[in-house]
């Protein structure tokens, strides 16, 4: 196996990233994840469809179907895990790989993480795009204290709680806070956070990291109003926002 990490006898579990939507994976993956998917027979997936696109631009001469694949998601069941438990007991790698960005990280797959680890086999995270610190390091916020909120609850209690926990981290810590919508939802999320912010603090919107149409910006809220409002309609997005 290429790279720079000591073999061992133990089996490994890969953690290789997938393609924010580019469909060039040699352009966004290190050529040891690349291998380690190549070699890998098994699969722990969120999501069969793009866990097998991720093999058919990755590997165009090969069927994407040769590999077994076990779904992790948030339709998993607790029998479902007890019959990956399995997949641990056997002595050959596993790949295990997100629908997009860094496997385990917002992300279902810590508990196969877990598992390995359990079982005493070897972790290796392979290097590939995360579109949170992609993100972060493109908004010239506060990247010694962040904190990711992933996805925002719907329930508007509970995101009223969530808002005056950000801006409590924002003001006493000065801890950027990173979130995320639904696509379709994305530009209700940008008159929210118009809305709920005060003019001197910024905002960044991240919009389809790594792709040709990839859009970054950061201002403050008064600006953001200044200005014409984006369109994110149905386009991969995050919100930064910051002192």
């Amino acid at each position: 196996m290429a790279g720079c990490k000591t073999i061992t006898d133990m089996p490994t579990l890969h953690l290789i990233p997938n393609t924010l939507g580019c469909r060039f994976p040699h352009a966004v993956l290190a050529p040891s994840a690349i291998e380690a998917l190549k070699l890998c027979d098994r699969m722990i997936v969120e999501s069969d469809r793009f866990a097998r696109r991720l093999l058919k631009d990755a590997f165009p001469d090969e069927s994407p179907q040769i590999k077994q694949s076990f779904p992790l998601n948030e339709h998993t069941t607790p029998e479902d895990l007890v019959d990956l438990l399995q997949w641990f007991k056997g002595d050959t790698d596993i790949a295990l790989v997100s629908d997009a960005g860094a496997p385990a990280v917002a992300d279902p797959g810590a508990a196969a993480v877990r598992m390995a680890h359990n079982a005493g086999w070897d972790v290796q995270p392979h290097v590939g795009p995360s579109s949170i610190l992609l993100a972060l390091m493109a908004s010239g916020l506060n990247g010694q204290q962040f904190a990711f909120k992933g996805y925002l609850p719907r329930d508007r209690s509970i995101r009223d709680r969530l808002w005056r926990e950000m801006k409590e981290g924002l003001q006493r810590r000065r801890e950027t806070q990173i979130f995320m919508e639904p696509p379709y939802r994305n530009n209700q999320a940008y008159k929210e956070c118009i809305e709920r912010l005060d003019l001197d603090q910024q905002m960044c919107v991240a919009v389809d990291l790594t792709l040709e149409t990839e859009w970054v910006k950061s201002q403050s809220i008064q600006d953001w109003k200044r200005g014409a409002q984006p369109d994110l309609d149905k386009r991969p997005c995050l919100f930064l926002i910051g002192q």
